[in-house]
């Protein structure tokens, strides 16, 4: 059996990958800094990377394939509705020049459309252009000073900036206009969490729930907070209930594999670990996914034959 103390080295090893992804994040501030090496990933903040790949809207467009956006453009040439729906559609496949011409020409037809030039910006964002993207933003709040979405995207842009207090005051204007942003509440309390206002971080993602109960930046995020406080049970519950609404989202396996790896469950921690790296090996969740399993891996080898004492963290294994 594994003395207690030498259980505990493994687990900070493993805690230390963690925290050093936090620390090291992804590009255009898409985590925050680990507060306590336990601290699970964080979702990304803006909406062009793999928590949500859909930009925030003033008007609702259908959600088609590329092809069925191509057949309502052409039935409907002069339609900007057309044009809105098959540009998300060429963003959700990664098309992303082809979503910027495609909302080039919804803005040619109805220069008037907020949303148009805030879809067309956050693609810009996306292509990592936010000089145009600023552009387009400051055109659509100048069209329509009451479209959330303009504020909100144009608060990722501060951020993106470095530039807190400005995107703190635009992710408020969209909580506070109508209809209000889930997502501006989520980017808010993801500052105030950085700030060390973990109640009124926890407040935020609660507020952005009470708009979508399906946001999965603000379950994650949510879920992470209350990981901080030491309420693991409640934590992976909103993890879990994040991976129904999207299973493919790397930060809620990433974190669910942190949370079995806590417990030292190891073997489903190198499952969802593993599930990171399946669904795209190419991001910083998937670096640190392989680090960690690497690192795990290697110690199981080391402990053939051994009995691992395991944790009580609340984290009951799952059958498959």
């Amino acid at each position: 059996m594994i003395p207690h103390h030498s259980a505990h080295r493994t687990q900070a090893v493993l805690c230390g990958v963690i925290a050093f992804f936090l620390m090291a994040g992804a590009a255009r501030a898409q985590s925050t800094p680990a507060k306590t090496a336990k601290t699970p990933a964080k979702t990304a903040r803006t909406t062009s990377r793999a928590a949500s790949k859909t930009p925030a809207s003033s008007a609702a467009a259908p959600v088609v394939s590329v092809e069925e956006g191509l057949q309502l453009v052409k039935k409907s040439p002069k339609d900007s509705g057309a044009y809105l729906a098959l540009g998300g559609a060429y963003r959700r496949a990664g098309r992303y020049q082809d979503a910027v011409d495609t909302y080039k020409k919804l803005v040619a037809l109805d220069p008037n459309n907020s949303t148009g030039h805030v879809s067309l910006g956050a693609v810009y964002m996306d292509l990592k252009r936010p000089d145009e993207a600023e552009v387009e933003f400051r055109k659509a709040i100048k069209l329509n000073p009451a479209d959330p979405a303009a504020h909100y995207n144009l608060g990722n842009f501060y951020l993106g900036k470095g530039r807190r207090d400005d995107a703190l005051s635009e992710f408020r204007k969209s909580t506070e206009l109508k209809p209000p942003l889930a997502d501006g509440w989520v980017s808010m309390a993801l500052i105030q969490g950085e700030l060390g206002k973990t109640d009124d971080a926890i407040q935020g993602y609660k507020r952005a729930l009470a708009i979508d109960s399906t946001n999965v930046r603000a379950l994650t995020n949510l879920g992470n907070a209350l990981y901080t406080q030491s309420k693991i049970p409640e934590a992976t519950d909103l993890y879990r209930k994040a991976l129904r609404y999207e299973p493919q989202n790397q930060e809620a396996n990433y974190n669910m594999g942190v949370a079995f790896a806590d417990a030292q469950i190891f073997k489903q921690a190198l499952s969802y670990w593993k599930r990171v790296v399946a669904i795209d090996s190419t991001t910083a969740v998937a670096e640190s996914a392989k680090s960690s399993i690497q690192i795990l891996q290697d110690f199981l080898s080391s402990q053939q034959g051994k009995v691992v004492q395991q944790t009580p963290t609340g984290v009951t294994p799952e059958k498959h």
